[in-house]
């Protein structure tokens, strides 16, 4: 089942190619730039900063191979390439199979705490300056991590990413700073990070390091195999998804 999930990801990478758009959904290659921070979170979580402890039971496994983030009341944001969204937003569908179902709390040493399945997108999109999907979840997790509605995060803030890289137990990417990008491949439009991912990490929430808030979804990236590279994603606050969450007034 892995294969065939890589696989398709990368023909969707082709597909994206081969359409002439600038982000490429590059989640078929490593995506570490420099040396490997990624951590491999423990079953307590007593690895990583305390500040993060009572987060970690936010974050979930995609069945089809992307992470995602519980922000409360059942809604759970990832990326929209993970439901092979494109330029027309999806709205209001129910969600496709069982491989929708999100596991939380798969850690090392310990297996997920609860299943949720996805039983609404309620939007995903997927163009050259976002690439977000919006879920529905049942059951909810009783844990969720807040997304910043009300500023734009800057060029230079601390941030961090939990994720399911190849499927995984939950890794830390301990912390990067965003980016100015300097790449013309990459839309500047995007939130550019290096902080650390793999496939499967696609998805995964970028958290403001200080404030604990989401600020924006990680979809993609590239290593250039000299240590350098980039990893992009959507800002929250410069994309529909901020009416959209305000509007749901969730808790």
């Amino acid at each position: 089942m892995k294969a065939l999930i890589k696989l398709s990801v990368a023909a969707f990478s082709l597909v994206v190619v081969m359409g002439s758009q600038t982000v490429k959904a590059d989640s078929d290659i490593e995506k570490i730039i420099g040396k490997d921070d990624l951590i491999a979170v423990n079953a307590e979580a007593t690895n990583v900063p305390t500040k993060f402890k009572s987060l970690v039971d936010a974050f979930g496994k995609l069945g089809m191979g992307c992470t995602a983030t519980h922000i409360g009341d059942g809604y759970v944001l990832t990326a929209g390439h993970c439901f092979w969204a494109g330029p027309t937003a999806i709205e209001n569908e129910d969600c496709p199979g069982a491989e929708n179902e999100i596991q939380w709390g798969f850690r090392e040493g310990k297996e997920p705490y609860l299943t949720s399945k996805c039983e609404k997108i309620i939007m995903a999109q997927r163009t050259e300056k976002m690439d977000y999907a919006l879920l529905k979840v049942s059951p909810v997790p009783p844990v969720a991590i807040k997304a910043d509605l009300y500023k734009r995060a800057k060029v230079g803030e601390k941030v961090t990413i939990f994720s399911h890289p190849e499927e995984l137990p939950l890794r830390w990417s301990q912390s990067c700073k965003i980016q100015k990008v300097q790449d013309s491949d990459f839309d500047p439009a995007l939130i550019h990070h290096i902080c650390d991912t793999n496939p499967g990490s696609s998805g995964a929430t970028i958290i403001n390091y200080y404030t604990l808030k989401v600020v924006g979804i990680h979809d993609g990236g590239r290593a250039d195999g000299n240590g350098g590279g980039l990893n992009y994603g959507t800002y929250i606050y410069d994309t529909p998804l901020r009416k959209i969450i305000k509007d749901l007034n969730i808790k």
